[in-house]
Formats: C-alpha cells, sequence, structure tokens
C-alpha cells in the first residue's frame, strides 16, 4: 500500500494527466455522429430561443444533457463538436474519481467507525490501493474511452448513477437527512437525463432495506430520495411535450405482453451482442483474470458486494430483457459497478495485481491507438457500426461546412440535405448555426428529382446545393447538378456536395 499521503497524492495527479492526455488528442478524430448531432443542434436551439428550453421533449428526450450543453461549454468553444465532447469527458473524468470514491468506501463498509466524513477518510487510506485499481481500470479501458469522447448523455446519466450509488451506500451506513436529500438530487438528475435513471431509483430502496432490515423506522430516508427524485423529474412537466418521453421509450423497449409470450426473446439475441460488445471494448484476459480471482475471494465478500453485483447485473438483464436495440451506449450506465466488482475480485489477489492489470489491458491498446489516431480504417463490432459507418456517420460534413461558409461570404447559399433530421441535415446546421448568409433546408428521403424548393431558390439568385450519401442518391438526371466534393467513408460510400 503508498502509505504516504503525499505519493499518494502524486499516484492519483499522475492518473489524471493520463486520463486528459488520452481523452483530449484528436478529440475530433471520429467525425460527429447522427445522435451527437441532434444534441448539439437542440443545445444551440436552447442556448438561442429561450420559449424553446424544452425542445428535446418533442422527440421524447430529457434534456439534462443539451442543458448543460447549452449553457456551459457552447458558450466557450467555437467548434460545437468540441464543445459537446468536453462535457462527455469532463463527466468522465468525475466518473473516474466517483468510482474511485465508491470503491474505497464499498471496501471499508464494514468499518464500524460512526462519523461519515471520517468514514469517508478512512477509506481512502485504508482502502487507497482497491479504489486506485477501479481508476487504473476506468482510464485504460476502451469501453470508457469511446464513450468519453463523444457528446452523447449516456456519459452524464452513468456519472450520476455512479454518484447516486454512493450516497446510497452512505444513507444505508448512516441514516440521515442531508445524504436522504443529495441521494435524491442524484437520482433526479440522472432521470433529468435518460430514463434508464428509474432502475436506480429501485436499487437505492432495496439497497437500504437489505442493510436496515431489522430497523423499519428508517424506511423513510430512502422514501425521500425517491420523493425528491420524482419531484426533480416532474419539472419536466413544464415543458408542453412531456408526454412524448413514454410515448418515444414505446419505441426503443418492447411491450410487457410480448416478454411474457416470448420472455427469451430478445434476452438471448442480445446476450450475443454482449458477448461481442465485452470482447472488443473489455478484453477477455481482464475479465478472465477476474472470474479466477472472484472464485478465489467470494467468500470475503459481504452483503454490500451483492449490492454491487445488482446494481451492475439487474438493469443489464433488464435492458437485455426489453430493449429492441442493444448497443453498448445502452449499457454504459452499468459498467461502473462492473468496474468496482472487478476491483474488488482483485483485490484479494496477492500477485502484483496492478501489473497483471496492465499486462491484460495492454491487449486492448491497439484499439485505443486506432480509435483516436485512424478511426477510418478501424472496424468496430456489428452494434457498434454507425459510429462511423453508413448514413448516421458523419465523415466530410465539417469540411462540407467549411467550404459552404467560404462560399456564402460573397452570395446568400441554400443547401438541401437528405432526411431532415439526423446526421443530416442536423449536422450540417451545428457548424452553420451562425453564418447569416447560409440556410439548411431538410428535404426528406427517397426523392427522385431536385426539390421544388431548391430549384425555386436557384431561380431566385441564390447559390444551391444538395448534400447527400452517393448510396441514397436516386436522382436519374445527372444534367441537373454537378458534383462539387466528394468525401469517402470508411464503408466504400461517400458523402456527395452537389451544386444544383
Amino acid at each position: 500500500m503508498l502509505k504516504s499521503k503525499s505519493c499518494r497524492s502524486w499516484t492519483l495527479v499522475g492518473l489524471a494527466i493520463i486520463y486528459f492526455l488520452s481523452r483530449l488528442q484528436n478529440l475530433t478524430a471520429i467525425p460527429v455522429f447522427g445522435d451527437e448531432a441532434i444534441y448539439i443542434r437542440w443545445a444551440q436551439v436552447i442556448k438561442n430561443v429561450e420559449t424553446l428550453r424544452f425542445i428535446p421533449l418533442t422527440d421524447g428526450k430529457q434534456p439534462l444533457f443539451m442543458w448543460l450543453l447549452a449553457f456551459g461549454s457552447l458558450g466557450f468553444f467555437k467548434d460545437p463538436l468540441i464543445a459537446g465532447r468536453l462535457l462527455s469527458l469532463f463527466a468522465g473524468f468525475i466518473n473516474l474519481i466517483a468510482i474511485f470514491f465508491a470503491s474505497a468506501l464499498l471496501a471499508n463498509f464494514s468499518s464500524s467507525q460512526k462519523n461519515v466524513i471520517v468514514f469517508v477518510k478512512q477509506s481512502i487510506k485504508r482502502k487507497f490501493n482497491t479504489a486506485f485499481l477501479s481508476a487504473l481500470i476506468y482510464t485504460l479501458l476502451p469501453f470508457t474511452f469511446f464513450f468519453d469522447r463523444l457528446a452523447l448523455p449516456d456519459n452524464l446519466l452513468s456519472v450520476l448513477v455512479t454518484l447516486s450509488f454512493i450516497f446510497s451506500l452512505l444513507l444505508a451506513k448512516f441514516p440521515r437527512l442531508d445524504l436522504s436529500l443529495i441521494l435524491g438530487l442524484t437520482l433526479g438528475l440522472a432521470w433529468l437525463t435518460k430514463s434508464p435513471a428509474i432502475y436506480f431509483l429501485v436499487l437505492s430502496f432495496l439497497f437500504f432495506l437489505l442493510i436496515n432490515f431489522r430497523q423499519a423506522k428508517k424506511i423513510v430516508f430512502p422514501a425521500i430520495s425517491i420523493l425528491v427524485a420524482f419531484a426533480l423529474y416532474n419539472t419536466l412537466r413544464l415543458g408542453p411535450q412531456f408526454h412524448m418521453i413514454a410515448l418515444r421509450n414505446q419505441d426503443y423497449v418492447w411491450p410487457l405482453s410480448k416478454i411474457i409470450k416470448r420472455p427469451l426473446d430478445p434476452l438471448i439475441p442480445h446476450l450475443g451482442d454482449l458477448f461481442t460488445i465485452f470482447s472488443a471494448y473489455i478484453g477477455w484476459p481482464l475479465l478472465l483474470l477476474t472470474f479466477f480471482s472472484l472464485i478465489k475471494s467470494i467468500k470475503f465478500f459481504g452483503k454490500q458486494h451483492l449490492v454491487l453485483f445488482a446494481w451492475f447485473f439487474l438493469p443489464l438483464i433488464a435492458t437485455a430483457s426489453l430493449a429492441k436495440v442493444f448497443t453498448a451506449r445502452y449499457i454504459l450506465f452499468t459498467l461502473p459497478f462492473l468496474i468496482i466488482f472487478i476491483s474488488a475480485a482483485l483485490s484479494t489477489f496477492k500477485s502484483p495485481k496492478f501489473a497483471l492489470v496492465l499486462i491484460c489491458l495492454v491487449f486492448n491498446f491497439p484499439l485505443i491507438y486506432k480509435l483516436s489516431i485512424n478511426p477510418f480504417a478501424q472496424k468496430l463490432p456489428p452494434t457498434e457500426a454507425g459510429y462511423l459507418q453508413d448514413w448516421t456517420s458523419g465523415w466530410g460534413i465539417k469540411q462540407a461546412a467549411d467550404y459552404l461558409i467560404d462560399q456564402s461570404k460573397t452570395q446568400n447559399v441554400i443547401v438541401g440535405t437528405e432526411g431532415s433530421f439526423g446526421t443530416l441535415p442536423d449536422g450540417l446546421q451545428i457548424y452553420t448555426d451562425s453564418v447569416s448568409q447560409l440556410t439548411v433546408i431538410g428535404q426528406g428521403l427517397g426523392f427522385t428529382q431536385v426539390p421544388d424548393q431548391l430549384i425555386d431558390a436557384k431561380n431566385y439568385g441564390d447559390q444551391v446545393y444538395l448534400l447527400i450519401n452517393r448510396s441514397r442518391l436516386s436522382i436519374p438526371d445527372y444534367n441537373s447538378f454537378s458534383i462539387i466534393k466528394q468525401y469517402p467513408k470508411p464503408d466504400g460510400d461517400q458523402l456527395l456536395l452537389l451544386k444544383i
């Protein structure tokens, strides 16, 4: 164990430096992804139009991530993609710190200390190695590396859920009103970020019951936490489209009636997806090391470790059982608990565990390197392919925006795009939001001729362009436009900038 306080402090500083150096370099190497474009565009609208603070509700999305982006990093950075990704990057760093604390508190949970502040300090001092191991795994894992660098609300949900676990743990050990209110705040903020936060309202309540099952009177404390969370979530009723959250959730999960009839669908296929995701983003060397360590150390595990496993496993299985679409980011909020569980299992390993973990993680370094240096040539698992391939990937959008902005300096520019929502036109609009002489108009899909709206703009005297993927270009009359720019995609497709 690192006994010197200064030595422990410098160790954490070194890990923080590694985190930021790894995450910040080539932050925009992967172009804007479809959902990123939507969220960043919403944040721009929220910032610019005060009557549209709840615009994410129109698509059934909770707005906390967009609020933080609109009134935070968007005001400090010219590039909107950098602004959005930095929000996730800093959320990831807070998650790293939260995982460190959660791991230390859990490992020292059986302490008889009665003072919460002293308990926290004691836990960090006694269980520093276990906590540091969790933070080290988080920093060097491809799973976290990938999503710390994308402007998606899933990272924010993950950190808020980890904080909720910390305060659930503290509340279970020290039933107090202040901890109850703070727990309610973190749970409520998580629910304002994404709907899966509701899993942890239930789990935090069960955590308290498991630890305090003989003290029924104290159940009022987790009940207050849940009431605070519900009150925060219901502030969304101020938005006129609050009902859209429930409606859009139905598009992502199967109805219970179908699950009851066929309980193994989609669970079995999604377990196969989970196998693929863990193989790519965690690596089997680390998982196998954890498995063998767990077999050896299971006798040292207490009720708190059972709760930890439940926070990882139950939401994971629920998502796999209910979700229509299963991708890595939809289970990202369970990853902190897996990391803490891995650290807890390895903490009883007598061999130099840091060296063993590093050896296991070395196998994942090539993926991290390729994702940051040359993502164009990297192949992701089938569930993740949309970040780099297909219409959801944004290769060429930034370059097309730069060209169009330059053209708009001398003449009014109208740009039609395929689609009316998503990668195009939102991906183009985030870069052209403040350009007065450039207008982006989504034109839907499946048109077989240049849209009349663009023809009218051309006849009016504007410069008119169409931005479209070659695979979706179905206009037979090539004489009606000329190809100005072609931007290749990894799957062989191209983003075309056409001039009408």
